[in-house]
């Protein structure tokens, strides 16, 4: 369970370089009936699949908010509420935006302190309003890291089931003990946190 939380939470800074077929290959994600009743009594659910090295792999995860999926649609977008919620970000900055707004480009800058270099990346990111937010990066120093949120109304519409899911491979520089060490509990409370901002905001 500890490697699952720690890339979950990797993941959810978003961004990294496209190209993944595992991702896309992938069936949709879906939650055993139990998984179902943990989410809806409010835990979180996150399962990750990752390859012989434990550096890179799939990660999915889900959690139920109390708002609509239009508050938790617009928390996402915005980089003054990501500031708030995402691990170890000093930066988010819209470089740029389709005149509809069916995407966004965004850059992000990560810094995890004297352990390791900042991140820095800008990824694209593809949005069906209060539906979907698609991404992958553009530039950036992960290896690879792209995925999917989506949001799925429940109880006519007043609540949200939120799913996630992306392939990730970490920048090289990254330590196994330095992913370990920072992000062991950190995911968990992201997810968590993201969810308190969205049921304040309604």
């Amino acid at each position: 369970m500890g490697r699952q939380r720690q890339w979950i939470a990797l993941a959810l800074v978003l961004g990294a370089a496209a190209g993944c077929p595992a991702l896309g290959e992938e069936t949709p994600m879906t939650l055993s009936p139990a998984e179902s009743q943990r989410v809806a009594a409010g835990g979180l659910f996150i399962r990750a699949t990752l390859d012989s090295t434990q550096r890179r792999g799939t990660v999915r995860a889900a959690v139920r908010i109390d708002a609509p999926p239009h508050v938790v649609f617009q928390m996402m977008t915005r980089c003054e509420d990501a500031m708030q919620y995402v691990p170890h970000m000093r930066s988010c900055r819209v470089r740029d935006r389709a005149p509809d707004d069916s995407w966004l480009l965004i850059e992000h800058e990560i810094d995890f302190g004297w352990y390791a270099p900042r991140i820095k990346y800008v990824f694209r990111a593809d949005l069906v309003a209060d539906r979907s937010i698609d991404f992958r990066q553009v530039a950036g120093d992960f290896k690879a890291n792209e995925g999917r949120w989506e949001m799925q109304p429940v109880d006519d519409g007043s609540h949200t089931l939120l799913l996630y899911r992306a392939y990730i491979d970490p920048p090289g520089y990254m330590p196994n003990w330095l992913v370990r060490s920072t992000f062991r509990r950190e995911m968990p409370q992201m997810l968590t946190d993201l969810r308190k901002r969205c049921e304040a905001a309604h």
